[in-house]
């Protein structure tokens, strides 16, 4: 499977339960480049982009600069 690095903006409660139930639940947002997701970690006051990897067929989320992606499914947390 061909895979993308998206960045994925959250907060550190969120971090934290990421942690705890080893999983992103669905949708889960991410942008294709750290500017974009720096960009949206300012706006929200959300400090925290993981580095996520994507299938390269990951849907396009509509608007967003055309700059970002979404899974449907759950996302496995390994360690960080």
């Amino acid at each position: 499977m061909i895979t993308i690095i998206v960045y994925h903006v959250t907060s550190y409660k969120k971090l934290q339960k990421y942690i705890k139930t080893g999983y992103i639940i669905p949708p889960v947002r991410a942008w294709e480049t750290i500017e974009h997701a720096s960009r949206m970690s300012v706006s929200t006051g959300r400090r925290i982009i993981l580095r996520l990897r994507f299938p390269a067929n990951a849907d396009k989320l509509s608007g967003h600069y055309n700059a970002a992606r979404v899974l449907h499914t759950k996302y496995k947390f390994g360690d960080i």
